[in-house]
């Protein structure tokens, strides 16, 4: 079966972006459809805007590899893509998940056997790509919603460049070397794992 494209919305870059990662190394076999999550993102309260291009049948199929789906029309969307293991995308696979694992073996941590097992029988990662010049306090929580949809349904665990990897209840079990920003702004961890409610009448 042929894999889906990555589908953009248009629009003009008018700064440098500056990418800020975040990951959901995932146990399930497949991710769920983007259908799915668009109606996990619809019930917190959150209004996701997604290309054009995308119709009902791209929405229900479980093969997809990579999507933007905006919060904000003023705002740049997040870029969102499965890394699946043995596919088309294996390489960007092994260099992610092999990249990590062996930092986390060579760092005798208290919870590392916990995240070193979970990346070898890791089967699919979704990343989340922002751009830290542009994204918002609303951008971080929708963004925390998109982990949290994937943590829960695909026996996932959550990992954010800079900080490290959490538990379900957003503790964090295995901390990452700081990037070399450090003195940009960073991701709230609050925003990211644990986003705010949506305000009455919004849901």
């Amino acid at each position: 079966m042929a894999e889906i494209p990555v589908f953009t919305i248009p629009g003009e870059q008018t700064k440098e972006p500056k990418q800020f990662f975040t990951r959901v190394f995932c146990l399930r076999k497949e991710p769920p459809p983007l259908g799915l999550l668009i109606e996990f993102l619809k019930a917190r309260g959150a209004h996701p805007i997604i290309p054009e291009g995308i119709n009902e049948k791209l929405l229900n199929s479980w093969n997809w590899v990579g999507v933007e789906i905006g919060y904000h029309r003023d705002r740049k969307p997040i870029l969102l893509t499965c890394c699946r293991k043995g596919s088309a995308q294996d390489e960007i696979f092994k260099q992610d998940v092999d990249g990590l694992l062996q930092f986390v073996e060579t760092h005798r941590e208290i919870d590392n056997w916990r995240v070193a097992d979970h990346l070898r029988a890791c089967r699919f990662f979704i990343a989340s790509i922002v751009d830290k010049n542009d994204i918002t306090d609303e951008g971080y929580d929708f963004n925390g919603w998109i982990l949290q949809f994937f943590e829960e349904n695909c026996d996932g665990m959550v990992q954010i460049d800079g900080q490290g990897f959490y538990s379900p209840d957003g503790e964090i079990i295995f901390e990452l070397p700081a990037m070399d920003d450090e003195d940009e702004k960073q991701a709230p961890v609050s925003n990211l794992l644990t986003p705010e409610p949506p305000k009455k009448g919004e849901a």
